[in-house]
């Protein structure tokens, strides 16, 4: 049996802290927020209570506060695949029991504005991470529970938001038809991967959400997607300031988590 107090290389914790997010037992709520960037951590703390910083490893911030009254730890993902797993990894180690990812997403149809949301409910993925823990091509699917409490808590707000299909990628240059100098030789470089995503469907790319769904089944976690629309591919237009966005992920979110609890009681 390893040690909880010794790491190993099977099993790297240290007194049962894992080897990257900078948190250890005891330290979350059951419900965790997970942004892209760590920098979105600190300004989302300022709109909890009781807030806890445990600070930063990498890509990795934590902090577990109250959003009105209700317990809640937010924890960043880095960007893509490999470290988005290794972060639900170890929240689901540490106790997590329900995730939603709030991130952002460039939309791929000219109706679904910049600073609108989308809710997610399915996505389609071209990851490396979320073959591993579906299968190669397969769609993940948001827990239906908490993907009709955030567009319920959305309408609450006031906010525009749509619900549909997102496509994941590894790649945020090639892999979404930005300029990218490539040799004459490369097979891909003719590839057009966003038509492909809009035919099957696809609102809208981003680079974490099929894995945040595909993993967390996997671990038994309930999982949703809730993402903001900082860019648009149909129009080229980009959300420059999008700091309010990123505070109406957290009203919206942390809303629908505590509607869920309700129907639950």
């Amino acid at each position: 049996m390893t040690s909880k107090l010794h790491p190993t290389a099977l099993m790297p914790f240290s007194n049962g802290k894992p080897p990257h997010l900078p948190c250890g037992p005891g330290d979350l709520a059951e419900d965790v927020l997970i942004p892209g960037d760590p920098d979105r951590v600190e300004l989302l703390a300022s709109m909890l209570d009781n807030v806890i910083s445990f600070g930063r490893k990498r890509e990795f911030a934590v902090i577990t506060g109250t959003y009105k009254g209700h317990p809640l730890s937010i924890c960043s993902s880095g960007i893509g695949g490999p470290s988005t797993e290794i972060a639900l990894v170890e929240l689901s180690m540490l106790g997590a029991k329900r995730v939603i990812r709030i991130g952002g997403m460039s939309a791929l149809v000219p109706q679904i504005q910049t600073g609108s949301f989308l809710v997610v409910q399915n996505a389609i993925g071209m990851t490396g991470v979320g073959d591993l823990y579906g299968e190669k091509g397969s769609q993940s699917f948001s827990d239906t529970e908490l993907s009709k409490a955030l567009i319920q808590s959305a309408n609450k707000h006031g906010m525009t938001s749509f619900a549909g299909t997102v496509a994941t990628t590894d790649s945020y240059y090639l892999g979404q038809d930005r300029p990218v100098s490539l040799k004459e030789n490369f097979s891909n470089a003719a590839s057009k991967y966003l038509d492909r995503f809009r035919e099957q469907g696809a609102l809208g790319v981003d680079m974490e959400s099929h894995v945040i769904l595909s993993v967390s089944k996997r671990l038994g976690l309930k999982a949703a997607c809730l993402l903001g629309v900082h860019g648009n591919r149909a129009t080229n237009d980009w959300l420059v300031d999008y700091e309010s966005t990123q505070r109406n992920l957290l009203c919206i979110a942390g809303s629908a988590l505590t509607f869920t609890l309700k129907s639950e009681t």
